[in-house]
């Protein structure tokens, strides 16, 4: 039996995570695989913890992991992988995006291929928008500015240079506990798609509809936000190019 660890970064999720929970339950038991899932609550404002310690004493195979303080989803994403036991992880945000896609992403894992990833920027992806607002068209730009680094800068193995997208799987490769990653919010999963692509390793993008939210953590005039997201770009960028 296929064996995964599906590790999920929550943040403020306390409406939604449990109905979300139950949805991946029965998904799992539709693939049939033997599996773990790590919740990492990075520091909610709201009641978050006590919603996933209820999902915990419902359900054996699900771990939680509390920050003290909001630090970020890269760190949350990590403190989950450190605790997972199985050698594939699926990757997905609390909101579940592109959750039909999961069933794929488990398939190309129990093929060869060593990273799979939603990409939006595929010829055969679709944006589903009517009437972009000002918000919206400024997240789209964004995305296009971090995939046109990726590219022309970190030379990833990944069409159109999407590494963002809210869903991942990838098998643990060897000596992977000692590498070192320096993403602490933003930047996991690019540094992820650069390590996988500097050794060659099979990298399958998988294509998507979506659309993009009307809300985030990232605000058009959170200029200290966006001044963190560009930072940590830059700085991720230098350590790869460094040890390139």
């Amino acid at each position: 039996m296929h064996k995964i660890s599906f590790v999920i970064p929550c943040y403020n999720c306390e409406s939604f995570i449990e109905k979300n929970i139950e949805k991946l339950k029965k998904k799992i038991k539709l693939l049939k695989i033997l599996c773990e899932i790590i919740l990492i609550d990075d520091g909610s404002t709201d009641k978050t913890f006590k919603k996933l310690q209820l999902i915990k004493k419902k359900n054996k195979f699900i771990k939680i992991i509390k920050n003290k303080k909001n630090i970020g989803k890269s760190y949350s994403i990590l403190q989950g992988i450190k605790k997972s036991k199985y050698n594939n992880v699926i990757m997905i945000d609390c909101d579940f995006p592109y959750f039909s896609s999961v069933k794929k992403i488990v398939l190309s894992l129990k093929k060869n291929y060593h990273l799979v990833l939603i990409n939006r920027r595929l010829k055969e992806s679709k944006l589903i928008a009517n009437n972009l607002n000002l918000y919206q068209i400024f997240r789209y730009l964004l995305g296009s500015i971090i995939a046109y680094v990726n590219l022309s800068f970190l030379k990833i193995n990944v069409y159109g240079g999407d590494t963002q997208a809210g869903l991942k799987g990838f098998k643990k490769i060897k000596g992977f506990k000692k590498i070192k990653f320096i993403s602490r919010k933003f930047f996991f999963d690019l540094e992820l798609v650069v390590i996988y692509s500097k050794k060659k390793l099979n990298i399958l993008s998988v294509k998507t509809n979506y659309v993009i939210s009307k809300k985030s953590s990232i605000k058009i005039f959170n200029l200290k936000k966006n001044i963190e997201i560009i930072k940590e770009l830059i700085k991720v960028v230098i350590f790869y190019k460094k040890i390139n």
